[in-house]
């Protein structure tokens, strides 16, 4: 049986773990890029830590899969009559199982000037950007004060945020100056920071937050951006950087082809196996599906599992199994060693929910690489970057 993975993130490189080496199933891995990027521990490279943490290469996760090809190109086109999808190379793939595994994008709603003017943390290339653009301005011997704005005050938004002031000083001993005064601006469409979580974690978060010095303005709507400057309905604020974190979308290719996938709140429509009801033989996993929890690390893991554990039953004429949501653990770190948690009994903030994060991360890798390669990238999380 032919599969083709397209997305080389959570969901498509464990699909494709899952089928690795197993008889009967010969599997293309279809990649932007040639490493797998952990967006979760980004902001971590953002403020100084090794992006050796972050960043895994395919050929080594694949290395011993006898059956997995990885292929770096960028799907512009899917037939489901024809079985077949085209790269923006020009080449075409076959398939007789699809599996969608593309992951969100950057969303700035058509607000004007922010993809100009404002940095991003959705990509390693991003964050080493960003990260190069905070060291000058906090080694700089001209300048006391820096003025730092972050847009969003989800899980992305909170940690780099409560981070930024630590990097100051570590900047400061790194170029032997004179530490500087950092302003942080944290903005909020909602009435409360991590809106997703529940609302005692929220004030938990926004005490945090105020004691490490974060600035934090709630129900400030923005409305456009120039350099330096965010426009809101209330006022305009000032900053020497940018940060946007407030949003991402469903990749633009489903939507390019209403016939086959169907988009519910901007999310692809799957059937109880995650298959499109008009094309059973095409998955979608992960943070495209409309399934509850979608757009979690372990959400998309266990999407993958699920599929490939079906696909396996499949090719032994055996009835798939119905897919059943899991509900994961969010745990979002702000500042040093101190998170909030909120599990599916339980609700914890503290160095408790900071090492439980620490456990999920090694979660991730022990997913993707073998336990005692997977101990040592965990343990890259303590090193600083040459910045």
């Amino acid at each position: 049986m032919n599969i083709v993975i397209v997305g080389g993130g959570f969901s498509g490189i464990k699909a494709a773990l899952e089928l690795s080496n197993k008889k009967g199933f010969e599997v293309t891995l279809i990649s932007r890029g040639a490493d797998f990027e952990y967006h979760g521990s980004l902001y971590r490279s953002a403020t100084g830590h090794t992006p050796l943490e972050v960043v895994l290469r395919l050929g080594e996760i694949f290395e011993k899969s006898k059956n997995v090809q990885v292929i770096l190109d960028d799907i512009i086109a899917v037939s489901a009559s024809s079985q077949v999808i085209k790269g923006k190379t020009g080449r075409q793939y076959h398939f007789d199982k699809l599996l969608m595994c593309m992951g969100n994008e950057i969303n700035y709603f058509g607000i004007p000037g922010m993809e100009a003017y404002a940095h991003s943390l959705y990509t390693i290339h991003d964050t080493m950007k960003l990260r190069a653009e905070l060291v000058k301005l906090f080694s700089s011997g001209t300048r006391t004060k820096v003025r730092v704005i972050v847009i969003g005050a989800g899980p992305s938004g909170t940690e780099v945020a409560a981070e930024l002031q630590n990097f100051a000083k570590m900047v400061a001993v790194r170029y032997k100056v004179s530490p500087k005064t950092v302003s942080v601006d944290l903005i909020e469409g909602s009435d409360r920071v991590l809106p997703t979580l529940d609302s005692r974690l929220s004030v938990k978060a926004l005490n945090r937050l105020n004691k490490l010095g974060v600035n934090v303005l709630l129900n400030s709507h923005v409305k456009a951006c120039t350099r330096n400057v965010v426009q809101m309905e209330s006022e305009n604020r000032a900053g020497d950087i940018i940060i946007w974190t407030a949003g991402s979308k469903c990749s633009d290719l489903f939507s390019k082809f209403p016939a086959i996938f169907e988009l519910v709140h901007g999310r692809v429509l799957v059937d109880q196996c995650l298959r499109i009801p008009k094309a059973p033989n095409i998955y979608v996993l992960g943070d495209n599906a409309a399934t509850p929890y979608s757009g979690m690390a372990q959400t998309a893991i266990t999407d993958a599992i699920f599929v490939s554990k079906n696909i396996q039953r499949e090719n032994k004429s055996q009835a798939p199994l119905a897919y059943v949501p899991t509900l994961p653990v969010y745990t979002v770190p702000i500042g040093g060693k101190w998170a909030v948690m909120q599990g599916p009994h339980s609700l914890r903030s503290g160095s408790y929910a900071w090492m439980m994060r620490r456990r999920q991360d090694l979660f991730v890798y022990k997913n993707f690489e073998p336990i005692r390669r997977a101990y040592r990238i965990w343990r890259r999380s303590n090193h600083l970057a040459a910045f």
